[in-house]
């Protein structure tokens, strides 16, 4: 009962975080496909009793897991400012719906400036295109969609960059205990 309030309150806290942010980027990191080609997995009622690890570029948090692909620096759609955009294959391993922005709850950046060592808020979007689109609109909706049990969705996780010193970014498990960091060098 305690930790789905927990859960509730995270939701809540990660869905008004993402609708704070918002950026653009520009490449820096590992590629990988964006196929939009589905993909599922045997949904279980034990999905949330699964260890919680970060490992090899994947996040397992249990009854979702996040497996990076990519990471690059874009243009923010707010005027002079950039984002760290994180493409990710999110997985639903339980047999309810998920929501993968609650990984926000678990999943921080920080970055160093001349005083202090800051986390950066979620980024709402990129620049838009020249038909007025902001090119990663579909990832980021995957993000905020409800996710079906078993199925695997591309989606993307965007900070707000600070400046261009190197972004730590941490994973945490469901006791907000850090398993995990990986840093990410900004050009």
């Amino acid at each position: 009962m305690k930790k789905i309030g927990l859960l509730c309150v995270t939701a809540l806290a990660c869905l008004s975080l993402a609708a704070c942010g918002n950026k653009n980027a520009s490449n820096k990191s590992n590629s990988s496909s964006n196929t939009e080609k589905a993909s599922s997995v045997k949904p279980s009622d034990q999905a949330s009793n699964r260890t919680w690890t970060y490992r090899n570029n994947v996040f397992d948090a249990g009854i979702e897991t996040y497996r990076f692909t990519k990471a690059e620096v874009r243009d923010s759609s707010e005027e002079g400012k950039k984002v760290l955009v994180l493409y990710c294959d999110v997985t639903n391993n339980s047999k309810k719906e998920q929501d993968p922005s609650n990984v926000y709850m678990v999943m921080h950046a920080n970055q160093k400036n001349n005083t202090s060592d800051v986390q950066l808020n979620p980024a709402a979007g990129t620049k838009l295109d020249e038909n007025g689109n902001d090119p990663l609109q579909k990832q980021s909706d995957n993000l905020n969609n409800k996710l079906l049990p078993g199925k695997t969705t591309h989606a993307v996780i965007m900070f707000t960059l600070q400046n261009n010193n190197p972004v730590k970014v941490s994973f945490q498990n469901a006791d907000f205990e850090t398993i995990g960091t990986k840093t990410y060098k900004v050009k």
